[in-house]
């Protein structure tokens, strides 16, 4: 595994707290991923989005508020993280507060950000009418020895564009310009409680720090995407992209505000989801929680990889073997019965790489196709060995089944054709479903049975 090629051109945005970054960020990408506020500190983590203009797509990055004023032990963590974001960039945009005025936050930045060598630019964002982008030009701003900034409106759009026209013309200048971004083969939503381990995962599976990872509840307010290209033993890449999303507490205990918007933010995510892992703490067990996580991650018809974290400090006379607890899941989680089970160490990294391998095969699963020709063979198999249950010609008052036949995928769906439909109970299509489930696999992935009535034939 390795991480994905830079196809694009990077730019980071870079400001001290409540400047706009993440409102900034929200319009380059055009959608809503980065959750904005008035209150200071609401971005943790780094966010990376695609922006399109002009027949180019440029990779976004926004930061961490930042102040190199303080010396806070949390701000040391947020330092790290966004001096990763402008690492990676080829500009760095340094957003400031054309209303506040210049900060020492921004002299601070600026100082730093010379002594970095990376090409710069200087936003002045706020600038939400004449007046206020006339500010631009006044010479406080050129006490940071950038230059002249250019003023915009993140909340509005305006200036935005113009921004935008600047951007490409100094990548340009560098002989930057994209290649086709390639489209997922997979997307994966980690899904689970706070806590669990979730961005430890993700870190893992892309082998570098990706998002801030802490003992404390809730540090990560926003869903992640992190793509990586996994090299299969045949020699093909394969995209995947991970999402890591907010861990989602009960409905009552989700606070307001940012938070709940996170929460909200990670359950969409799931809609476009081929597979979600479903994170359990081996520490804490399957609870409530886990168990309504299921259900949601089931609602959209999704593949699911249980995955028991920590399974490294657990008590093994307790829990048992892991042979013994794979029994335990399909009780508590009584319709995931087709989930495989992984038992990891997140923070050690401990069995964490055969998981992209997972989630490839249950992605395939869940777009198999199985011939007429398959289904009509295992549908007289099915007759022989279980006639009772179907019905035959002297038992009318079972289902006959005249025959089944694929009608979809994601998940697969197939359609059992048959007089007396009353009698198609939904155990009864779960008892279709297991056979298929023992003839065809269809290991990780939810398979949907559902039923046609034909009328009889008038004699």
């Amino acid at each position: 595994m390795e991480d994905q090629p830079k196809l694009t051109p990077v730019i980071a945005l870079v400001g001290r707290t409540n400047v706009g970054k993440s409102t900034l960020f929200n319009r380059l990408i055009e959608q809503r991923k980065a959750i904005t506020s008035s209150f200071e500190g609401t971005t943790r983590d780094i966010n990376f989005g695609h922006c399109h203009w002009r027949d180019q797509v440029v990779t976004v990055i926004d930061t961490a508020g930042l102040d190199l004023t303080t010396k806070r032990a949390t701000d040391e963590n947020l330092i790290r993280q966004a001096q990763a974001g402008m690492d990676k960039a080829d500009i760095v945009l340094l957003m400031v507060d054309i209303k506040s005025g210049l900060m020492p936050q921004d002299v601070a930045l600026a100082k730093r950000l010379r002594k970095s060598k990376k090409k710069v630019l200087l936003i002045a964002n706020k600038a939400d009418n004449p007046g206020l982008r006339r500010k631009s030009a006044g010479e406080e701003w050129m006490k940071l020895g950038i230059g002249e900034p250019l003023a915009l409106s993140a909340a509005n759009g305006s200036g935005v564009g113009d921004m935008l026209d600047v951007v490409l013309e100094e990548l340009k200048k560098d002989g930057l310009t994209s290649k086709p971004f390639p489209e997922p083969d997979v997307r994966v939503a980690i899904i689970g409680r706070p806590n669990v381990g979730k961005s430890s995962l993700l870190n893992a599976l892309a082998g570098e720090e990706r998002v801030i990872v802490s003992e404390v509840p809730h540090t990560t307010k926003e869903p992640q995407d992190t793509m990586l290209t996994y090299i299969e033993e045949d020699g093909t890449e394969k995209h995947i992209l991970l999402i890591d999303t907010v861990g989602i507490r009960k409905k009552g205990k989700v606070g307001k505000g940012i938070e709940k918007l996170g929460v909200s933010l990670s359950i969409d995510e799931l809609v476009g989801a081929d597979v979600a892992f479903l994170m359990l703490d081996a520490t804490e067990g399957i609870g409530v929680q886990e168990r309504k996580l299921a259900g949601l991650i089931e609602k959209k018809n999704c593949g699911v990889l249980v995955i028991v974290n920590k399974w490294d400090l657990s008590d093994e006379h307790e829990l048992g073997t892991a042979d013994e607890y794979r029994k335990t899941v399909p009780r508590e989680l009584p319709f995931y019965t087709f989930a495989p089970i992984a038992f990891i160490s997140a923070k050690t990294g401990n069995r964490v790489g055969r998981l992209l391998k997972y989630a490839l095969d249950i992605a395939h699963e869940r777009t198999r196709e199985i011939s007429d020709k398959e289904l009509e063979a295992f549908l007289e198999r099915m007759k022989k060995k279980h006639g009772h249950v179907i019905g035959n010609k002297k038992d009318s008052n079972r289902p006959k089944i005249y025959g089944i036949k694929q009608v979809g995928v994601k998940p697969p769906t197939f359609m059992v054709v048959g007089r007396k439909k009353e009698k198609f109970h939904p155990n009864f299509l779960n008892f279709i479903e297991n056979r298929l489930r023992e003839d065809f696999g269809f290991e990780g992935t939810p398979i949907a049975v559902v039923s046609r009535e034909i009328q009889a034939r008038a004699r």
